[in-house]
C-alpha cells in the first residue's frame, strides 16, 4: 500500500479533500461542456422513453423490480468505483456521483423493461442474455469510446455475468415477494 493512514480524524481529512478536489473538477471540466449535456439529455430521453413504455397497469411491480434493481446496481457501482474497477470520467452531479454514474440510468430501465415484458421465466432468462449481451458488448463500449466510462480492473464479460445475474436474482425475489402477497391476500378474505 503506498499510503497508510489510521484514524478517523485522517479518514475524514482525506474524504474532504477528495470531495473538495471532485466538486472543483465538476465545476471546471464538466458541468454544462458538451459532453455533461449529452449525459443530461440522454438521461432524461432514457427516463421518458422508459415511462413511454411502462405498462401503467402494472407499475407497483414493476417499479418495485426498477428500485430493487437500481439499489443493487448502486451498491455494485460503488464497490467497483471504491476497488477502482471502473470510473466516470463526466457526472450529472458532483456529490454522490453514483446516481447520476450512466450505468445506473440504463441497465435498471432496461432490465425492468425486460422485465415487464418477459413474463415466464424461459423467456426472461433469454431475454436477459441478449439485453446483458448489448449492455455489455454494445452499448458499455460505446460509452468508453465517447470517454462517459472508463474500464480499469474489470471487462465487459464481467459486466455481462454480473447483469445476468442481477436481473434473474431481482426477478426472484419480486416473483417471491408477488406469491407471498397473493397467498397473504387469499388468506385474508
Amino acid at each position: 500500500m503506498l499510503l497508510s493512514v489510521t484514524g478517523l480524524i485522517t479518514e475524514i481529512e482525506i474524504q474532504k479533500m477528495l470531495t473538495s478536489a471532485h466538486v472543483e473538477k465538476w465545476l471546471q471540466e464538466d458541468v454544462f461542456h458538451f459532453k455533461w449535456w449529452f449525459l443530461l439529455g440522454l438521461s432524461l430521453f432514457t427516463i421518458m422513453l422508459w415511462w413511454r413504455l411502462l405498462n401503467k397497469a402494472r407499475i407497483p411491480e414493476i417499479l418495485l423490480y426498477t428500485i430493487l434493481t437500481t439499489i443493487v446496481m448502486m451498491g455494485i457501482d460503488e464497490c467497483g468505483d471504491e476497488l477502482t474497477l471502473w470510473a466516470y470520467p463526466i457526472y450529472l452531479f458532483p456529490i454522490f456521483p453514483v446516481i447520476t454514474a450512466i450505468n445506473l440510468i440504463f441497465v435498471p430501465l432496461a432490465l425492468s423493461i425486460t422485465y415487464q415484458y418477459f413474463s415466464t421465466w424461459k423467456s426472461f432468462n433469454l431475454a436477459a442474455i441478449i439485453i446483458a449481451g448489448l449492455l455489455s458488448f454494445i452499448f458499455e463500449p460505446a460509452l468508453v469510446l465517447a470517454d462517459f466510462y472508463q474500464l480499469l480492473n474489470w471487462s465487459y464479460s464481467y459486466n455481462f455475468l454480473l447483469y445476468i445475474a442481477v436481473a434473474l436474482i431481482i426477478r426472484g425475489i419480486v416473483v417471491l415477494i408477488l406469491s407471498i402477497a397473493k397467498n397473504a391476500e387469499r388468506h385474508s378474505s
